[in-house]
């Protein structure tokens, strides 16, 4: 009984503090208000985690990462060759990992959403910018376009703003269904902007 309360405590202490990096950010959050969120003491959490980097570390964990730059990487290599993704069948191999890659990520929302909007100060706050850095280059080699500096400039911009509207929806909803919708809407919206811009 004793293990299993102590289990329950851990698991308690990093709910929570996944709930305060993302609607805090990580570096503005505190080991207060995260054994508030938690309810328990704040000496209690130190029985548990040393510091607030090793709380972060274990509740957005390297594997999370790992995986989830995985899917990114698939989701990518699946549309190579792909002229018009908006008109794939359902079965489709982009279709499929999309899928694969949105399930996971409703699967760990606030870790997803910790990652791509407030990841200051931890082990992975580079990894946003290095996500809008690939898919810019990745968009670019798809079109097999060479656009001029202004050009690419606006682009970096788009998919910055594009990530980081990604990690806005996923912390505004929490309902499956209306975060598909919102998911659908932004990744429709894109396509199409990248399609009049590259076949144009």
């Amino acid at each position: 009984m004793a293990q299993y309360l102590k289990d329950e405590v851990h698991e308690a202490i990093l709910a929570a503090a996944l709930e305060v990096f993302a609607r805090k950010g990580f570096r503005s959050a505190s080991m207060a208000e995260i054994a508030s969120a938690a309810r328990v003491s704040t000496g209690n959490i130190y029985r548990y985690f040393e510091n607030k980097n090793a709380l972060y570390e274990a509740a957005v964990p390297d594997s999370f990462v790992t995986t989830f730059q995985r899917l990114l990487r698939q989701r990518v290599e699946a549309a190579r060759g792909v002229k018009d993704l908006r008109k794939l069948e359902p079965g489709a191999p982009y279709r499929l990992i999309s899928e694969e890659a949105l399930a996971f990520s409703l699967g760990n929302r606030l870790r997803v959403v910790v990652l791509l909007s407030s990841p200051e100060g931890t082990p992975h706050e580079h990894f946003t910018e290095k996500l809008v850095q690939f898919l810019l280059e990745s968009a670019i080699s798809h079109f097999h376009a060479r656009p001029s500096p202004p050009t690419r400039f606006a682009l970096e911009e788009l998919y910055r703003n594009y990530v980081t509207t990604l990690g806005r929806l996923l912390r505004h909803f929490e309902e499956e269904q209306a975060i598909r919708e919102a998911v659908e809407a932004l990744s429709r919206y894109h396509l199409t902007g990248l399609a009049a811009l590259f076949e144009s």
